[in-house]
């Protein structure tokens, strides 16, 4: 009973500690801002957000310039592959372009070798 009793009263004790905290806060914030220091405290809070919100615009800027070099490096990658496809294909059209002299002569070659 008695350990209850302490219990309890312990338990009491720290809520009014808590209330006491809470209270002293509260007209701490009432008295600033009656005599103005809430407004100040509202512009050093305003300051803090815009460096805040300058800091994440600079990075977002950063990203932007970094994907703005990667998608130039990956252009730069695009056209040196097309220019190579470019060549393979005229290299194929010439390659192609010799076989098609050169299969009309193993045909006479074929013709008159088994004509006979």
């Amino acid at each position: 009973m008695k350990e209850e009793r302490a219990w309890r009263d312990e338990a009491v004790e720290k809520w009014k500690q808590l209330y006491l905290a809470i209270k002293t806060e509260l007209d701490d914030l009432i008295q600033r801002t009656y005599a103005g220091d809430g407004l100040l405290w509202k512009a050093e809070e305003y300051e803090i957000q815009m460096e805040n919100m300058k800091r994440e615009l600079q990075e977002k800027e950063e990203t932007i310039n970094a994907l703005k070099a990667q998608l130039a490096s990956m252009e730069n990658q695009k056209n040196k592959k097309e220019r190579e496809f470019d060549m393979l294909k005229q290299s194929l059209r010439i390659m192609s372009g010799s076989n098609k002299g050169s299969i009309p002569v193993k045909d006479k070659l074929f013709k008159t070798k088994y004509a006979r």
